[in-house]
């Protein structure tokens, strides 16, 4: 994966070739280098299998230019009202070449928006996270990726092997594999690097993040019984087999499950399954942009409750040890905590909402495009539920 330092002299380098620029009235340089490394698993007693299955690797990077550009001259020989902003970005070339072929897209895509202020500027507040990724993770080596695949698919087999239901249905151990156990999934490794830098904040900021986790569906195929597991973490040392135990414990407690009539139930949800709830229906409603489009499903209820008071959602992008936790933002914010549902009421959003309405552009503070985003948790930041008394985090 390229340095971060020749991240950082790109984005200086580009930086430097928009101030040239005659009609770029402000402009923004981001670089960015992405590794993703990926080991299939595929591990069936029945049928002849590798188990560890095809280890391989993605390493991308770019460029990317965000430009505001001054209007066309009037008749008066004055520079029109700024108001066109457009992007552009070139992949696989971080070279001033790179920047001006991204600058280029970022002309011909530009379009006029009355409502943009400017770029990002300066909050005040101090980056809480440092140095915080694993080197381990980071400059991992093939055998360790293809162990960290055979650590999760023994978890599974210990978890069937000393299995006591699995026992039950078979005459002698030497007998499970004819039950047809199946293990799938894989392990995926996320390497980050980015730099950034504007001509409001020109000093280059530069982040390197990396994660490990793994996705596992287990199957007894003869009960037709099947389980998942995951697991997420930011550090190889701190990596277990705990998705493949956890799939393979669900699969083995879902044999002889039986389908339910249609009815009214309670239920208690899963990791997984309040995941995506939250995911997909919870969280997207909790975005200052949806607030912004009149798309919230929280419409009408900012500052009232709207769950449990034992129930309270924030969204930290600065939590240590989280998979979700950056240094800063995309713009070069550092990142921090947002209270969204805070015991059952709606919280920071309803206050966001209310500062952009009442002054959209803060003295000192973000622009709108930033603070209309800063609660869109899905991408930037991360979100936790917490109880009471304890915090569980996600």
């Amino acid at each position: 994966m390229i340095p971060l330092s020749e991240l950082e002299k790109a984005v200086r380098e580009g930086l430097a070739y928009l101030k040239a620029q005659e009609d770029v009235e402000e402009g923004e340089v981001f670089a960015s280098a992405n590794g993703v490394l990926l080991t299939r698993l595929n591990y069936t007693s029945h049928i002849p299998c590798n188990g560890v299955e095809e280890p391989k690797s993605v390493v991308n990077y770019g460029v990317g230019v965000q430009a505001v550009l001054r209007g066309p001259s009037t008749g008066s020989g004055q520079a029109q009202e700024v108001g066109r902003i457009g992007f552009g970005s070139e992949t696989s070339d971080i070279s001033v070449e790179g920047v001006k072929s991204a600058l280029d897209k970022a002309r011909k895509g530009a379009v006029a928006d009355p409502e943009f202020k400017s770029l990002a500027r300066p909050t005040g507040e101090q980056r809480k996270l440092a140095d915080y990724h694993d080197p381990k993770v980071l400059e991992i080596k093939d055998v360790d990726l293809v162990d960290a695949g055979w650590r999760v698919v023994n978890g599974a087999l210990r978890v069937f092997q000393t299995s006591e239901p699995l026992g039950n249905l078979v005459e002698r151990p030497e007998k499970l594999s004819e039950l047809g156990l199946i293990v799938s999934g894989d392990v995926t490794i996320l390497q980050e690097r980015m730099a950034i830098g504007s001509y409001a904040m020109p000093e280059v900021q530069t982040d390197e993040s990396a994660l490990i986790m793994s996705f596992i569906t287990s199957m007894v195929e003869r009960e037709g019984s099947k389980g998942s597991g995951y697991e997420a973490t930011t550090r190889l040392d701190g990596f277990t087999d705990e998705a493949g135990r956890e799939a393979a414990q669900a699969a083995i407690a879902t044999i002889g499950g039986v389908r339910l009539p249609s009815g009214d139930y309670r239920v208690v949800f899963g990791r997984q399954a309040t995941m995506e709830i939250m995911h997909y229906i919870v969280l997207p409603g909790l975005s200052t942009g949806m607030f912004y489009a009149v798309g919230s499903p929280f419409m009408g209820q900012m500052g009232q409750q709207v769950a449990s008071a034992k129930f309270s959602i924030y969204d930290d992008g600065a939590a240590p040890g989280l998979v979700g936790s950056k240094g800063i933002t995309c713009e070069g914010l550092p990142t921090g905590r947002t209270e969204l549902i805070k015991d059952g009421r709606l919280e920071d959003a309803v206050k966001l909402l209310q500062q952009f309405i009442e002054n959209p552009v803060p003295e000192g503070g973000d622009e709108r495009a930033q603070r209309m985003s800063s609660v869109a948790f899905p991408f930037k930041k991360q979100t936790a539920p917490a109880g009471p008394a304890k915090e569980s985090k996600m």
